[in-house]
């Protein structure tokens, strides 16, 4: 019978430990070992990664693979054990994490209103309308936009006031349409 080398002896050591059969195993040993079942596949990941640093010094002449893996899976969840003890998790209450986005009813309002407002302001005088368009939507000047218009800045902030006027008055009077309409109801 012919004797393998030390290299044949490792490398049919490996073929027998890094295989799913051994992962079954690893999982198995690690519940007899009194491991919970929600913490042993990291315990298990534990046990492959030592196995896998350590496995430069392994001996196939010393013993089995199997029994080389079973004393790291040993030695692993023993340390396991330990870190438990000194281990303190509190339950808390669930935490309700707010959304900063706005949801769906907030998002249609908000459609709902700047649609409203651009309705309202497209009723407005088109020269009312030309000073709080420039000023405060596009924010141009009061004094670029009296240079513009070639009237004096006191023509343009009485207009710009007058369009204020006119558009809370439009807003408010739909809102007592809608109230209405509200009240009474379908007919």
């Amino acid at each position: 019978m012919a004797c393998l080398s030390n290299e044949d002896e490792r490398a049919a050591a490996h073929a027998r430990l890094f295989c799913p059969a051994q992962v079954r195993a690893v999982l198995r040993w690690l519940g007899r070992l009194g491991v919970p079942w929600c913490h042993r596949t990291d315990v298990a990941g534990q046990v492959w990664l030592n196995a896998w640093e350590s496995w430069p010094r392994f001996d196939p002449k010393r013993g089995r693979p199997e029994r080389w893996l079973n004393a790291i899976t040993v030695h692993v969840a023993s340390h396991y054990h330990q870190r438990m003890q000194h281990r303190r998790e509190e339950l808390v209450d669930s935490i309700d994490v707010t959304d900063p986005a706005p949801d769906a009813a907030a998002t249609m309002e908000s459609d709902s209103i700047r649609t409203g407002t651009i309705d309202a302001l497209n009723e407005l005088d088109p020269k009312l309308r030309v000073v709080l368009v420039a000023h405060d939507l596009n924010g141009v000047s009061m004094a670029q936009i009296a240079e513009d218009e070639g009237l004096s800045l006191s023509v343009i902030y009485k207009r710009r006031a007058k369009a204020l006027g006119a558009l809370r008055d439009i807003i408010g009077f739909r809102e007592n349409v809608e109230d209405f309409a509200r009240r009474v109801g379908p007919q």
